[in-house]
C-alpha cells in the first residue's frame, strides 16, 4: 500500500522554503545598512529599528487614511513625513553625529519662537459689543 507520506514530507519542505524565502524578502528592506552597527551585534540579519518604526507607523497610516480618508492637513502632513524618513533616516547614517546633534538642536530650538496661538475667550457679561477702537 502506497503511503503518502513522501509526498506530504515533500511539500512540507517546500512550503518551508516559501515561507523562509518570503521572510527574507519581507526582512530585507528593514535590515540594518550600517556596518558598524552590524558588526557590533552577533546575529545573521540585523533589523534596523528605525526602519521597523516607520514601517509600522507608515501601516498606521496607511490604515487611517483607508478608512477615514484624508480629513486635514495634519493627516496629509503626517503622510508626507512618514514617506520622507527613511531618505532623510538614510542622510543622516553619513553624516558626523555631531552634525546629527546640531541639527537636532536647531530643530527644537525653534519650539516657543514666534507667535503662540491663544484659545478664544468667552465675553464678558458686561460686554455690550461696541468696537473698543471708537
Amino acid at each position: 500500500m502506497n503511503t503518502p507520506l513522501p509526498f506530504l514530507y515533500k511539500l512540507a519542505r517546500r512550503g518551508l522554503v516559501l515561507l523562509v524565502d518570503g521572510l527574507l524578502i519581507v526582512s530585507t528592506p528593514l535590515a540594518e545598512k550600517n556596518p558598524a552597527k552590524i558588526i557590533a551585534q552577533r546575529a545573521p540579519l540585523v533589523l534596523s529599528m528605525a526602519r521597523v518604526v516607520v514601517l509600522a507607523f507608515a501601516v498606521a497610516m496607511l490604515r487611517q487614511i483607508w478608512v477615514r480618508g484624508v480629513g486635514a492637513w495634519p493627516a496629509a502632513t503626517l503622510s508626507i513625513a512618514v514617506v520622507l524618513a527613511l531618505p532623510i533616516l538614510a542622510a543622516l547614517d553619513r553624516v558626523k553625529p555631531g552634525e546629527v546633534v546640531t541639527l537636532a538642536r536647531s530643530l527644537i530650538g525653534r519650539f516657543g519662537i514666534g507667535a503662540v496661538e491663544t484659545a478664544p475667550t468667552e465675553p464678558s457679561k458686561f460686554d455690550d459689543h461696541r468696537s473698543d477702537a471708537g
